[in-house]
Protein backbone atom coordinates (compact mmCIF):
# COMPACT_ATOMS: atom_id res chain seq x y z
CA UNK A 1 0.00 0.00 0.00
CA UNK A 2 1.27 3.22 -0.83
CA UNK A 3 1.77 5.59 1.79
CA UNK A 4 -0.95 8.09 1.10
CA UNK A 5 -3.67 5.56 1.51
CA UNK A 6 -2.38 3.89 4.63
CA UNK A 7 -2.51 7.53 5.76
CA UNK A 8 -5.74 8.06 4.90
CA UNK A 9 -6.85 4.76 6.38
CA UNK A 10 -5.84 5.09 9.55
CA UNK A 11 -7.30 9.17 9.72
CA UNK A 12 -10.69 7.29 8.86
CA UNK A 13 -10.33 4.50 11.86
CA UNK A 14 -9.58 7.73 14.24
CA UNK A 15 -12.30 9.47 13.28
CA UNK A 16 -14.76 7.09 13.80
CA UNK A 17 -13.25 6.36 16.94
CA UNK A 18 -14.08 9.86 17.91
CA UNK A 19 -17.76 10.37 19.34
CA UNK A 20 -19.04 14.17 19.64
CA UNK A 21 -20.40 15.50 22.50
CA UNK A 22 -24.56 15.73 22.11
CA UNK A 23 -24.45 19.46 22.97
CA UNK A 24 -22.19 19.84 19.73
CA UNK A 25 -24.96 18.31 17.34
CA UNK A 26 -27.81 21.05 18.69
CA UNK A 27 -25.27 23.80 18.01
CA UNK A 28 -24.50 22.89 14.96
CA UNK A 29 -27.86 22.46 13.89
CA UNK A 30 -29.03 25.76 15.24
CA UNK A 31 -26.30 27.64 13.18
CA UNK A 32 -27.40 25.73 9.98
CA UNK A 33 -30.82 26.93 10.75
CA UNK A 34 -30.00 30.60 11.63
CA UNK A 35 -27.88 30.65 7.95
CA UNK A 36 -30.91 29.16 6.18
CA UNK A 37 -33.57 31.81 7.94
CA UNK A 38 -31.07 34.51 6.89
CA UNK A 39 -31.02 33.47 3.82
CA UNK A 40 -34.68 33.02 3.20
CA UNK A 41 -35.04 36.68 4.05
CA UNK A 42 -32.41 38.04 1.62
CA UNK A 43 -34.55 36.88 -1.39
CA UNK A 44 -32.80 36.85 -5.08
CA UNK A 45 -35.71 38.91 -6.35
CA UNK A 46 -34.71 41.86 -4.55
CA UNK A 47 -31.43 41.54 -5.78
CA UNK A 48 -32.72 41.04 -9.06
CA UNK A 49 -35.15 44.12 -9.07
CA UNK A 50 -32.15 46.52 -7.38
CA UNK A 51 -29.79 45.78 -10.10
CA UNK A 52 -32.16 46.59 -12.47
CA UNK A 53 -32.75 49.96 -10.83
CA UNK A 54 -29.56 50.38 -11.04
CA UNK A 55 -29.51 49.67 -14.38
CA UNK A 56 -32.04 52.07 -15.23
CA UNK A 57 -30.48 54.83 -13.67
CA UNK A 58 -27.44 54.36 -15.45
CA UNK A 59 -28.80 53.83 -19.05
CA UNK A 60 -31.39 56.02 -19.20
CA UNK A 61 -29.49 59.45 -18.46
CA UNK A 62 -26.70 57.86 -21.09
CA UNK A 63 -28.94 57.12 -23.57
CA UNK A 64 -30.25 60.82 -23.28
CA UNK A 65 -27.35 62.09 -23.13
CA UNK A 66 -25.90 60.18 -26.53
CA UNK A 67 -29.30 61.32 -28.37
CA UNK A 68 -28.91 63.71 -31.25
CA UNK A 69 -29.77 67.03 -31.11
CA UNK A 70 -31.79 68.53 -33.60
CA UNK A 71 -29.73 71.65 -33.17
CA UNK A 72 -26.95 68.95 -34.61
CA UNK A 73 -28.74 68.82 -38.30
CA UNK A 74 -28.79 72.71 -38.90
CA UNK A 75 -25.21 73.57 -37.10
CA UNK A 76 -23.51 69.94 -37.62
CA UNK A 77 -22.25 70.65 -33.44
CA UNK A 78 -22.26 73.07 -30.85
CA UNK A 79 -18.48 73.82 -31.86
CA UNK A 80 -19.96 75.86 -34.81
CA UNK A 81 -21.93 78.07 -32.46
CA UNK A 82 -19.27 78.87 -30.35
CA UNK A 83 -16.33 79.35 -33.15
CA UNK A 84 -18.52 82.75 -33.94
CA UNK A 85 -18.87 83.70 -30.15
CA UNK A 86 -21.95 81.59 -28.98
CA UNK A 87 -22.27 79.57 -25.79
CA UNK A 88 -23.53 75.88 -24.98
CA UNK A 89 -26.15 77.83 -23.46
CA UNK A 90 -27.26 79.61 -26.99
CA UNK A 91 -26.77 76.35 -28.27
CA UNK A 92 -29.34 74.73 -26.08
CA UNK A 93 -31.74 77.57 -26.32
CA UNK A 94 -32.23 76.60 -30.49
CA UNK A 95 -32.28 72.98 -29.30
CA UNK A 96 -35.19 73.78 -26.89
CA UNK A 97 -36.96 76.21 -29.65
CA UNK A 98 -36.83 73.28 -31.80
CA UNK A 99 -37.76 70.72 -29.69
CA UNK A 100 -41.39 72.85 -28.98
CA UNK A 101 -41.32 73.43 -33.14
CA UNK A 102 -41.23 69.36 -33.39
CA UNK A 103 -44.56 69.67 -30.95
CA UNK A 104 -46.54 72.66 -32.02
CA UNK A 105 -46.09 71.78 -36.20
CA UNK A 106 -47.03 68.96 -38.31
CA UNK A 107 -44.30 66.59 -39.41
CA UNK A 108 -44.41 68.37 -43.52
CA UNK A 109 -44.43 71.70 -41.41
CA UNK A 110 -41.39 71.00 -39.75
CA UNK A 111 -39.41 69.37 -42.17
CA UNK A 112 -39.81 72.55 -43.86
CA UNK A 113 -39.03 75.10 -40.70
CA UNK A 114 -36.08 72.77 -40.26
CA UNK A 115 -35.03 73.03 -44.04
CA UNK A 116 -35.60 76.78 -43.87
CA UNK A 117 -34.03 77.27 -40.66
CA UNK A 118 -30.98 75.75 -42.41
CA UNK A 119 -30.73 78.07 -44.70
CA UNK A 120 -31.18 81.15 -42.59
CA UNK A 121 -28.49 79.91 -39.80
CA UNK A 122 -26.25 79.30 -43.36
CA UNK A 123 -26.37 82.85 -44.02
CA UNK A 124 -26.45 84.16 -40.37
CA UNK A 125 -23.59 82.58 -39.67
CA UNK A 126 -21.76 83.69 -43.11
CA UNK A 127 -22.35 87.49 -41.43
CA UNK A 128 -21.54 86.62 -37.99
CA UNK A 129 -17.80 87.47 -36.47
CA UNK A 130 -15.86 85.40 -34.18
CA UNK A 131 -16.95 88.19 -31.20
CA UNK A 132 -20.73 86.99 -31.79
CA UNK A 133 -21.43 90.49 -34.36
CA UNK A 134 -23.52 90.76 -37.02
CA UNK A 135 -22.23 92.24 -40.49
CA UNK A 136 -25.33 92.02 -42.68
CA UNK A 137 -22.95 93.81 -45.49
CA UNK A 138 -20.97 90.67 -46.10
CA UNK A 139 -24.03 89.85 -47.71
CA UNK A 140 -24.91 90.22 -51.95
CA UNK A 141 -27.51 91.84 -52.75
CA UNK A 142 -29.11 88.26 -53.68
CA UNK A 143 -27.98 87.03 -50.21
CA UNK A 144 -29.72 90.15 -48.29
CA UNK A 145 -33.14 88.68 -50.46
CA UNK A 146 -32.72 85.62 -49.94
CA UNK A 147 -32.55 86.54 -46.12
CA UNK A 148 -35.91 88.53 -46.21
CA UNK A 149 -37.48 85.78 -47.82
CA UNK A 150 -36.62 83.23 -45.64
CA UNK A 151 -37.13 85.36 -42.74
CA UNK A 152 -40.86 85.99 -44.21
CA UNK A 153 -41.30 82.33 -45.11
CA UNK A 154 -40.45 81.65 -41.16
CA UNK A 155 -42.57 84.14 -39.43
CA UNK A 156 -46.12 82.18 -39.91
CA UNK A 157 -43.90 79.23 -38.27
CA UNK A 158 -42.78 81.38 -35.52
CA UNK A 159 -46.32 82.06 -34.50
CA UNK A 160 -47.53 78.75 -34.80
CA UNK A 161 -44.62 77.77 -32.19
CA UNK A 162 -45.32 80.81 -29.78
CA UNK A 163 -49.35 79.90 -29.80
CA UNK A 164 -50.97 77.08 -28.43
CA UNK A 165 -50.12 73.02 -28.50
CA UNK A 166 -51.16 71.20 -31.11
CA UNK A 167 -54.00 69.04 -30.79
Amino acid sequence: MSIDKELREELRQVADSMHCPPELYGRVKQSYQHYTNEKKGRSPMKKRMLAGIAAVAILIPSAVYASSYLADGIFGSSTTIEQIGGTQEDYQEIEGMLQAAKDKLTEDEFKEYVELTKQLMQLKLKITDKNGVKHEEKLTKEEQQQFEELASKLAPYFEKIKGPAKP
